[in-house]
């Protein structure tokens, strides 16, 4: 699998929490395994951007789904070359487009569960400050 890039993070930001709050992010962290500095900078990220911001696992999740689209993609072509050149692709292009539409249906499937499994990490709200 190829590495993710990494930012360096160089600034520090210190946080108070109540009681209820910090236990909240513990069981969190305890319950995903995920890092309580992690979650934060996570639920920092999407608040900041409106977007989702993946976990690592989730990260390889789309870049595996990308590579079985360029997969595909390279049957299209050679499908596309035989037309080109006035063959019959006969079989070979029901099949490629058949495994298109798989593909596309699985990989929106596969990110929506994505999506929603990042946003349901959520700590419950324990008042306002």
């Amino acid at each position: 699998m190829p590495a993710l890039r990494r930012q360096k993070r160089s600034e520090t930001f210190r946080l108070r929490l109540t009681d209820a709050e910090h236990e909240a992010l513990q069981a969190l962290s305890e319950r995903t395994g995920i890092r309580r500095s992690r979650l934060a900078r996570k639920a920092l990220r999407e608040l900041v951007t409106g977007g989702v911001d993946l976990l690592e696992r989730e990260q390889y999740a789309v870049l595996e789904l990308a590579r079985q689209m360029r997969l595909i993609g390279i049957n299209l072509n050679q499908v596309a070359r035989q037309l080109n050149r006035g063959e019959d692709p006969g079989r070979a292009l029901a099949e490629t487009v058949e495994q298109l539409a798989a593909a596309y249906s699985e990989g929106e499937f596969t990110w929506r569960r994505l999506v929603a499994a990042a946003r349901a990490r959520t700590v419950p709200e324990h008042g306002r400050d």
